[in-house]
């Protein structure tokens, strides 16, 4: 892992990023889904702020909502 205080201009590979923080948990690594399960719809229709992330051909989007638990969908 590198050292914290050492300058990061970019990080532009899996194996760079990785150098820093190092390599995810398995676990970490189970949550992440092509769709949204029914618990994860759950916790959603729950929740007052989520942030939704999807990654297409044009690159990444993270969108933040934020309404009353229930009010989505």
């Amino acid at each position: 892992m590198a050292e914290r205080d050492e300058e990061i201009d970019k990080l532009d590979s899996i194996e760079a990023l990785n150098a820093v923080y190092g390599a995810p948990v398995q676990r970490s690594l189970d949550k992440e889904l092509g769709h949204i399960s029914d618990l994860y719809r759950q916790f959603i229709e729950r929740a007052p702020f989520v942030v939704l992330a999807t990654v297409g051909l044009e690159g990444l989007d993270c969108s933040p909502r934020g309404d009353p638990p229930g009010s989505c969908g």
